[in-house]
């Protein structure tokens, strides 16, 4: 709550499942359940910790079982879909009935030409993600190495985010980069945030801002930040493509909601519960098939020429070798 709150540029999703994690523990010490149980439990409170924080009970269940859970027998999926209808239900119940960011007005894509378009999208955003997952990995390392004192160091990383909230306010007139930055994301999905050089001033300064705020030791998650670099990148494709003539304006809308879906597959890894909580988030089901190609040709592409998600990359480099999903085959050379 301090580190997104006082203006950390992180998204809410790493306490959500933290605190999905911890419950589950808790819960595992008064019932002391064998292992797979207990992992089981996990999966149920991380997708219900996801689905409360985003009402997305299909995106939460969809990313228990996608990253957390190795097991699809019926009495595992339908428990955690229970879970995690249950939590979005009580959030609705609390906070009423929301999306977190606005509806896209598009109609449905399911012309060839316009479906290669969102391939081509899914490319760039792969492209993107690697910048994403290595920038962030190397400032952990880099800072971790020259600042060996956890306080200094965090303190130090969010004196620079304060001046790159500065810098922001000083381009565009707003706080852009704050937290899970769903402003600028909504105002770059309503057409409201069109100057390139703006959102590419933006699009670097959240890539910055979001690996000093994590990397220094900030609590709090990538999902959010990925939302607004993938919304950023595919209005940037998406303009280039309209001053060719190649895309259509009406389609512009879509194309940043795809480009979220395509760089939180590809920076998380989490191919299916990407698309599907993107859609959830807005409310538009009618982009959901050009969502899944994009994100599934993204997810590919960063898996050609990185193997580590965002998530696995820190724990390899630890020694902690730790399968990206539970679809994903790897040989014994890790490929």
């Amino acid at each position: 709550a301090i580190t997104i709150g006082t203006g950390g540029s992180a998204g809410r999703e790493g306490p959500a499942m933290q605190f999905g994690a911890a419950i589950t523990s808790w819960l595992d010490t008064i019932m002391v359940l064998p292992t797979h149980r207990r992992v089981h439990l996990l999966g149920c409170g991380i997708g219900a910790g996801i689905a409360a924080v985003f009402n997305a009970p299909l995106g939460g269940w969809f990313l228990a079982m996608e990253v957390i859970l190795p097991d699809w027998r019926p009495w595992t999926i339908l428990s955690t879909l229970v879970a995690t209808i249950v939590a979005s239900q009580v959030t609705v119940m609390v906070f009423g009935n929301f999306h977190l960011l606005p509806t896209v007005i598009s109609t449905p894509v399911n012309q060839t030409m316009p479906l290669l378009i969102f391939a081509g999208l899914g490319l760039v955003e792969a492209l993107g993600s690697i910048i994403f997952i290595v920038t962030l990995s190397t400032t952990t390392h880099i800072s971790e190495r020259l600042l060996p004192n956890a306080y200094v160091r965090h303190a130090l990383g969010m004196f620079l985010v304060g001046l790159l909230l500065l810098l922001s306010l000083a381009v565009t007139g707003h706080y852009y980069l704050i937290g899970g930055s769903y402003v600028g994301t909504g105002d770059i999905l309503r057409g409201t945030l069109t100057d390139t050089n703006v959102l590419l001033i933006l699009l670097v300064l959240k890539l910055i801002a979001t690996s000093l705020t994590i990397g220094s030791g900030g609590s709090g998650g990538i999902f959010s930040p990925s939302l607004f670099i993938g919304a950023a990148i595919a209005m940037l494709y998406g303009y280039c493509l309209t001053q060719w003539h190649v895309l259509s304006p009406h389609l512009m809308g879509t194309i940043g909601l795809c480009g979220m879906a395509g760089m939180v597959a590809a920076s998380t890894g989490a191919l299916l519960s990407a698309p599907i909580m993107v859609i959830e988030l807005t409310g538009n089901y009618a982009a959901l098939l050009p969502a899944i190609l994009t994100a599934v040709s993204a997810f590919a592409v960063r898996r050609m020429f990185m193997k580590d998600s965002i998530y696995t990359l820190p724990l390899r480099r630890r020694g902690v070798k730790i399968q990206e999903n539970h679809y994903v085959l790897e040989n014994n050379d890790g490929r």
